[in-house]
């Protein structure tokens, strides 16, 4: 009888290494020991916020045993499940008084901060980073930013998401020397603020020159197309200057067919904008950028 039970332990042993449960026993393991002495604890300070914090420390006890084995399934299954429950938390814990909105500002820089490690973790393990993320990051610090200032009109929304949208494009493109990945970022930066600079007036809405202002900014994404491929690749991409030439004209011609009270204002600071752009260029060519 007993060498029958040892075969049938012997089986279950087998069993769970073909399935490589003994690989995720030992977070599990701790995961239910903190789990116990946390109940434990809450039911005799009856806290009521313990076993909210079940979860979140099982996200912890995950991506801690991820960094201990250096392996990024767990990295990536502890830092998601933390950056899920962590902002749920924070919520709902009864610690921070104050509003709602800031409450919820909080929790989306929690929420990026979990998928910057994420980010750095994958990346040192690997060798490689997934760019992917910072697109995650940056919106997600975005949004934090419209909660706490609490201004919550779709224009802001688009300008924040565009920002962050451009940034990752263009950190991505500066790392990795591509002007193909800046192409969107400088594009999707202008259109934002075009957007917002053009038609977040309250109460004032002129449809010409809205929009002119709107294709003025436009036209800067593609002029900084060509400043930029000077920078990283170190010739000079003429063919951006056709549609922001042409952008700037129409969107000139707009604003002051829409207002012609201030196109001289309008002319000056766009020339101003020109200049600085023009003189930032040859300052990089002093600089070892010229062939």
């Amino acid at each position: 009888m007993g060498l029958l039970q040892s075969k049938r332990d012997k089986s279950t042993v087998n069993t769970l290494h073909k399935f490589g449960f003994s690989h995720y026993a030992p977070a599990i393991g701790v995961a239910l020991v903190i789990g116990g002495i946390l109940l434990f604890i809450d039911q005799k300070i009856n806290s009521g916020w313990i076993p909210l914090s079940l979860p979140l420390v099982s996200g912890v006890v995950i991506l801690a045993y991820g960094h201990f084995i250096k392996n990024t399934h767990w990295l990536f299954a502890g830092y998601i499940i933390t950056a899920v429950t962590g902002p749920l938390f924070l919520i709902f814990q009864p610690f921070i008084k104050t509003e709602t909105t800031r409450i919820i500002s909080y929790s989306f820089i929690f929420f990026s901060l979990m998928w910057l490690g994420l980010f750095l973790s994958i990346g040192i393990i690997k060798k490689a980073f997934s760019w992917w993320i910072l697109f995650v990051i940056t919106i997600s610090l975005a949004l934090s930013t419209v909660f706490y200032f609490r201004d919550f009109r779709l224009l802001v929304f688009i300008f924040a998401i565009s920002l962050a949208i451009s940034f990752s494009f263009i950190i991505w493109g500066a790392v990795r020397q591509k002007t193909s990945l800046m192409i969107p970022g400088l594009l999707v930066r202008t259109i934002g603020a075009g957007v917002f600079s053009g038609w977040s007036t309250v109460g004032d809405i002129n449809g010409l020159r809205d929009t002119g202002v709107m294709l003025v900014w436009f036209s800067l994404g593609w002029i900084l197309i060509s400043v930029f491929s000077r920078i990283f690749q170190k010739k000079f991409t003429w063919w951006p200057l056709i549609p922001g030439g042409v952008f700037a004209m129409v969107g000139s011609g707009l604003y002051i067919g829409g207002n012609p009270a201030n196109a001289a204002g309008f002319l000056q600071n766009t020339g101003s904008i020109a200049l600085i752009i023009l003189g930032c260029y040859l300052i990089l060519l002093k600089f070892g950028l010229k062939k």
